[in-house]
């Protein structure tokens, strides 16, 4: 398969896992309906995400995770994470560039696709030599994030 098609390739199984978790998708109850409220001219600045502390996260991953996770699901270790939070996008983008960039990482930029609806990024210099991939989608008020290693192809 083209190196080029990869990132694609990944960025629909990581929607296709989204979706059988149950995002996106709309409810069939009735929601009360409230008048649209005006909507402020700059939105307040989001708090700040935080890695947990070293060996205090409630999952068993190796991976940093951000405060509000919901729907983990994950091997254990170095095995592929998957999960949402309430971040938006560019919030998890900003969170992982920082985290990774903490383990020093090098995010390697010719594989990064940064779209309206998700995201694709790698990093290199994981310790056993493997690429840490990380994906996002939007789910529409919620984000859902995909974390895993993928062996080096030459």
């Amino acid at each position: 398969m083209s190196r080029k098609l990869i990132p694609v390739v990944s960025f629909l199984v990581l929607v296709l896992i989204a979706l059988a978790c149950g995002g996106g998708g709309a409810s069939t109850e009735d929601e009360p309906t409230t008048p649209p409220k005006a909507q402020a001219t700059e939105k307040p600045a989001a708090p700040e995400p935080t890695l947990p502390p070293a060996g205090q996260s409630d999952y068993d991953t190796v991976f940093p995770l951000p405060d509000d996770v919901q729907n983990f699901a994950g091997g254990g270790g170095e095995e592929m994470v998957n999960f949402q939070t309430n971040l938006t996008t560019e919030e998890v983008i900003e969170f992982y560039r920082r985290a990774f960039a903490e383990q020093d990482l090098a995010e390697y930029e010719i594989l990064t696709a940064i779209e309206d609806a998700g995201f694709s990024m790698v990093f290199t210099g994981w310790p056993n030599g493997r690429e840490l991939v990380i994906q996002g989608v939007d789910l529409g008020g919620s984000t859902n994030v995909n974390i895993r290693l993928e062996e080096v192809v030459n």
